[in-house]
């Protein structure tokens, strides 16, 4: 694993120090006493920060934030932090009360309704004027999910694309080849059905089980192998209601339900966390952001391989989080500055590349991520990934994207569970997802 000490040279080189910075403090509203500059007492102020970081990876922050002030003695960083479902309740609650801190985290499902909402506000004047932040150096995928009326209201700082995961320990007890990069959607149901032992003692499924899967990024791995779509680009109608539709649904209830070859969800929740997690699956979906849990949970070798292809091609989805200014930030161009020193390269090599915590949205971070401990021998294949069919899954650009997500979850897991049949499911669907659009439409109006 890379260090993760930075040093004050690399810092610097950075930290996004402007020769303004005295002139920028001046403007905003002092809050604490700075250091002197050329004998003159400087003023600083505060940014205030919302988080999402557990206990364990908050000291990598805080060695990035004591950095960035030691550089930007003007500029003093005050972070607070919630869980991940916290955080998403919590910063409505803010918003109403006109109390939002000066930057938060956001993830890609929120970026959409918290830009319409006004939570966040576009950062375009801020990027367009720093022309070392190089924005184009974001890969496009990610940062669609953050643009809104055609301007950046957030930066991403890590996008995943979901591909195949495989325990590499039940190959080789099975005496059978690893997933190929020329594998196809029925390679993949032949393997699973092959791996597939459950008369032991401890049983062994081929696949996880996580398909049917209507999520943000997982419905096009499922979907657009077989030239479906869960939603028009315009994410104003589903288009679910198609003969390929069907067709790739019906590959993934009949591992659960006709092979055996995938635990059902009554049969999974036996286990801690899930069958994967414990060894007892040859294969799962796996996003890029699932290698730090499987790095730290999982004690059997295991590596990464390509989505595999279906009739109509091959893709998969992708997703992220990123980091937007809010409406109520009393210092946005002191915000900027620590953004484009957090999301620049170097900053997204510190914090999310060579910790290994996540791949960054940035391609020439993303070697620091392919070097770190936790990444598989074969990481390389999120970026080829990345670089070749992986698309951001939809709904992003809806208001209905919660209530849509909702509908689909519950359909997924009735499908998983056989209590309802592929036809059923939807023509359900649609007829409920037909009425959230409207619904949608009418709020945008």
């Amino acid at each position: 694993m890379a260090s993760t000490t930075l040093s004050r040279r690399r810092f610097l080189a950075f930290s996004g120090v402007a020769a303004g910075a005295v002139a920028l403090a001046a403007c905003a509203p002092p809050t604490a006493p700075g250091a002197d500059v050329g004998g003159m007492a400087a003023e600083s102020v505060t940014v205030s920060t919302a988080l999402t970081w557990e206990a364990a990876f908050q000291t990598t922050q805080q060695e990035f934030d004591a950095n960035f002030m030691e550089e930007n003695p003007d500029i003093v960083l005050e972070p607070v932090y919630n869980t991940w479902s916290d955080h998403n309740q919590v910063v409505p609650t803010w918003a109403a009360a006109d109390t939002l801190p000066d930057i938060i985290y956001v993830h890609g499902s929120r970026a959409f309704p918290w830009a319409f909402e006004g939570i966040t506000v576009s950062m375009q004047s801020h990027i367009d004027a720093d022309p070392d932040f190089n924005i184009a150096g974001v890969w496009e995928e990610a940062l669609r999910l953050y643009r809104f009326e055609g301007e950046q209201h957030g930066i991403p700082y890590d996008h995943g694309p979901i591909i195949l995961g495989y325990n590499k320990d039940i190959f080789d007890a099975a005496g059978m080849d690893y997933p190929a990069e020329d594998w196809t959607i029925e390679d993949l149901v032949e393997t699973s059905i092959a791996l597939t032992n459950t008369e032991g003692d401890v049983p062994i499924w081929g696949w996880r089980g996580d398909m049917p899967n209507f999520g943000n990024g997982t419905n096009r791995n499922m979907l657009n192998t077989y030239g479906a779509n869960l939603y028009n680009d315009e994410e104003t109608a589903i288009e679910l209601d198609t003969e390929e539709a069907r067709v790739a649904v019906q590959i993934w209830v009949d591992l659960i339900h006709k092979h055996g070859a995938a635990p059902t969800p009554a049969e999974s929740e036996a286990f801690e966390q899930n069958a994967w997690i414990a060894g007892q699956c040859g294969m799962s979906l796996f996003a890029s952001w699932s290698t730090p849990t499987q790095y730290s949970f999982a004690n059997y070798a295991w590596d990464v391989a390509p989505w595999p292809a279906g009739p109509a091609g091959q893709s998969c989805g992708s997703f992220g989080s990123g980091f937007s200014i809010t409406k109520n930030s009393g210092n946005p161009s002191a915000s900027w500055r620590f953004l484009g020193s957090y999301l620049s390269t170097e900053g997204m090599e510190f914090m999310w590349g060579s910790s290994g915590r996540g791949s960054p949205a940035r391609a020439e971070a993303y070697q620091s991520w392919l070097d770190s401990e936790p990444a598989s021998d074969s990481a390389h294949y999120f970026l080829h990934a990345l670089e070749n069919y992986a698309v951001t899954g939809r709904p992003y650009q809806t208001l209905a994207a919660p209530q849509l997500l909702d509908i689909t979850g519950r359909y997924q897991t009735l499908l998983r569970s056989g209590e309802i049949d592929v036809d059923t499911a939807i023509t359900s669907i649609v007829e409920e997802a037909n009425v959230v659009f409207a619904e949608a439409a009418e709020r945008m109006a």
